[in-house]
């Protein structure tokens, strides 16, 4: 009796095996199939980066707030291209050399 349900184990474990062999190679040798996986995979990217564009959207944003701001353009017209308002007087002292400090 438990020889017979030993070989009847052994035929049903080869059977659930060839089933799953069988399901296997469906999967893998159909185009459909691997077509809808890539697509997958692609669609988890392009999601990942339409995040990141997102983000840099935010921060072009913030940046483009700041830049409009007319404080900020005085201080950075005053500070990197030397614009004075009409009727400043600008006064330039020279750097301390080290030859001076001796």
């Amino acid at each position: 009796m438990r020889l017979l349900r030993f070989k009847d184990i052994k035929n049903r474990n080869k059977l659930y095996l060839i089933v799953a062999i069988l399901v296997a190679l469906a999967l893998v040798a159909n185009r459909g199939f691997r077509s809808l996986v890539r697509n997958y995979f692609e669609l988890k990217s392009l999601k990942k980066h339409k995040i990141q564009v997102e983000k840099d959207k935010l921060n072009l944003e913030k940046e483009l707030k700041t830049i409009k701001n007319p404080q900020y353009i005085e201080h950075t017209a005053r500070k990197e291209l030397g614009v004075i308002k009409p009727g400043e007087i600008e006064y330039r002292f020279p750097s301390p050399r080290e030859e001076d400090a001796d």
